[in-house]
């Protein structure tokens, strides 16, 4: 009992303290929020972040990847049932985004930043989202969904650069492209490049 009471409070400790630096890194950035900010938005001490997290840096590689994580989840709803037509997932997989990142523009533009960096904070985090794509990606080939003469870890690579590089372009100034054009274009490519059966004249 004591165990699990332990548990639940090092869980909910480690939710502030991803919470209260999301907060500060989308209102004043990351290089100028320090660690002693982030613990007393939290209510606790210092120390208690860096043994979470290691450092600030840590912590912002958490906050990314639980971001990519809930993006990822919500992404993964639309295959528990998906339609038939390699088309019409396609679409809802892209559709599925977008809306993600309109719902969340704060977050969904601090996240897409540091991805279209590439720097040493984001990078172990891209590799675990293009893990999670290489991974769905040999399942649909397993159930005849997607073509088998494609190497899923390239194409894991591929899709996630393409995404990430026209979002984060887009997301900057949404006036540049429809919202509809950016689905239709991500759509397009999806499902013309992974699927296996299309339906429609994707050129």
């Amino acid at each position: 009992m004591k165990q699990n009471t332990r548990q639940q409070n090092k869980a909910e400790t480690r939710r502030l303290l991803l919470r209260a630096g999301l907060d500060l890194f989308l209102e004043q950035g990351f290089e100028k929020t320090n660690a002693v900010e982030i613990a007393s938005k939290a209510e606790v001490a210092v120390g208690t972040l860096y043994l979470h997290f290691g450092d600030k840096a840590g912590l912002l590689q958490e906050v990314l990847l639980q971001g990519a994580l809930d993006l990822h989840e919500r992404v993964m709803k639309v295959y528990i049932d998906p339609p038939g037509d390699p088309y019409t997932l396609a679409r809802a997989h892209v559709e599925t985004i977008v809306q993600f990142l309109e719902e969340n523009q704060k977050e969904g533009r601090f996240l897409l930043e540091y991805a279209s960096r590439r720097d040493s904070a984001i990078t172990s985090v891209l590799d675990k989202i293009v893990k999670q794509i290489e991974l769905s990606v040999e399942s649909g080939v397993k159930m005849g969904v997607y073509r088998a003469d494609i190497n899923p870890a390239l194409a894991a690579r591929a899709e996630a650069s393409m995404n990430l590089g026209l979002l984060a372009w887009w997301i900057q100034d949404p006036g540049r492209a429809t919202r509809e054009e950016i689905i239709e274009t991500l759509t397009k490519f999806r499902a013309s490049g992974l699927h296996s059966q299309t339906k429609h004249d994707y050129t």
